[in-house]
């Protein structure tokens, strides 16, 4: 294993000298989750940052109807030409291909990309490894979708970014294998500075904490290998999220957060649909510890964010080190016990049921005996703040 190199040349100028077309060139910052990244669904709050790694995207014209994808980086090079008539007719079946083409088909039908648009070059060059908990996909899906909107007017304005944020997010949600975790297509395009966003989706607003490293850690991301997405968990976040989805109908509100006492409502509720023999309700008790979990980790999340802005830095790695209320998903323990074994004064998962890596905070003066020692078994990639989204013509 080893600590994580990035090549000399940034991907923006790998990627400008790659392409074959003059288009728009844009770049996009890895991401990271500080706390929160399974409460979107029920209205609740989430922090993450941006990382110094990034990815890099070229887009140009071309006058036939074919979308060739070519991409680089940590997770292998990657080429493929298909066709938006192939992704209606559900043929196009490489994963990366039907999620970028799926991207290119969302922004014509939001009315980012014109309806005539015939056929698209799109070149992809990366820093972000795939499988550290990073984003790696999500920085190249803002990069791309950046290049490609690059003519527009408002390409820099909040509303627009937002918009563009939303669209990369539904892309993924509809043409993807993989879960979507929103706060990293905000925050990459949306986010930045020295700082963690604070996205609140109870009204969608994004503010921002002061960074951890101000309390004198440095921040890692540890892994056991690098190279795939993790994706052993998908259908069990997919089921949780269509059950707040559809209490969220029923109950006719935008986020379960809204609703009073939303635990016992909602557990009256599946068993009300039990009672009359809906099949398709779960049980009550499991349904009681997806809400339960949603409204713990949500104020779980405030508190984190208060404890930033108010320098209390024992009360943050508190809360990152306290185990969160029981849920179904699997989270890697035995990595987290050895990050704390080792020296980290927190540790947590980089993204529960999304990554099976570790984010750790290790103290300044211990940080580089830390990822050193760790570096021996494991993939170890230090995380320093970074910069949002943004055009590189």
């Amino acid at each position: 294993m080893a600590a994580f190199q990035t090549p000399k040349t940034s991907p923006a100028q790998r990627v400008r000298a790659a392409h074959p077309g003059s288009g728009h060139v844009a770049s996009a910052p890895a991401t990271w989750v500080l706390i929160g990244e399974n409460v979107d669904h029920f209205g609740g709050v989430t922090l993450a940052g941006t990382s110094s790694l990034r990815a890099a995207a070229a887009a140009s014209p071309r006058d036939d109807d074919t979308i060739a994808l070519t991409a680089r980086g940590p997770f292998g090079d990657f080429t493929a030409k298909t066709t938006l008539a192939a992704l209606h007719e559900d043929e196009v079946t490489d994963p990366l291909a039907r999620r970028w083409t799926g991207l290119v088909q969302s922004l014509i039908q939001r009315q980012v990309l014109s309806r005539d648009t015939a056929g698209l070059d799109i070149t992809v060059e990366s820093d972000v490894p795939l499988g550290a908990g990073l984003g790696s996909l999500y920085a190249a899906d803002a990069a791309i979708a950046l290049a490609l909107a690059g003519g527009h007017g408002d390409i820099d304005t909040a509303p627009f970014r937002t918009r563009l944020a939303e669209i990369c997010s539904h892309a993924v949600a509809t043409y993807s294998s993989l879960a979507v975790l929103r706060a990293r297509h905000s925050v990459a395009l949306r986010g930045g500075g020295t700082g963690v966003s604070v996205l609140d989706y109870a009204d969608g607003s994004l503010t921002e904490a002061p960074h951890p490293a101000r309390h004198g850690v440095r921040v890692f991301s540890l892994a056991k290998e690098l190279g795939k997405p993790y994706d052993v968990q998908t259908k069990a976040i997919a089921n949780r999220r269509e059950f707040i989805d559809a209490a969220c109908s029923n109950f006719g509100v935008e986020s379960l957060r809204q609703l009073p006492d939303a635990t016992n409502r909602v557990v009256q509720w599946v068993e009300a649909r039990r009672s009359v023999g809906d099949e398709t309700a779960p049980d009550p008790d499991v349904a009681r510890q997806w809400v339960q979990f949603c409204e713990t980790e949500t104020l779980r999340s405030l508190a984190a964010a208060k404890a930033l802005r108010s320098r209390r830095a024992n009360e943050l790695f508190t809360l990152l080190n306290s185990p969160s209320e029981a849920h179904d998903l699997t989270t890697p323990d035995a990595l987290v016990a050895l990050a704390r074994e080792r020296g980290a004064v927190a540790a947590r998962p980089a993204a529960t049921g999304t990554s099976d890596a570790v984010i750790a905070f290790v103290p300044v003066q211990a940080a580089d005996e830390f990822a050193a020692a760790m570096a021996k078994d494991l993939q170890v990639v230090e995380i320093t703040p970074g910069e949002v989204a943004r055009l590189e013509d």
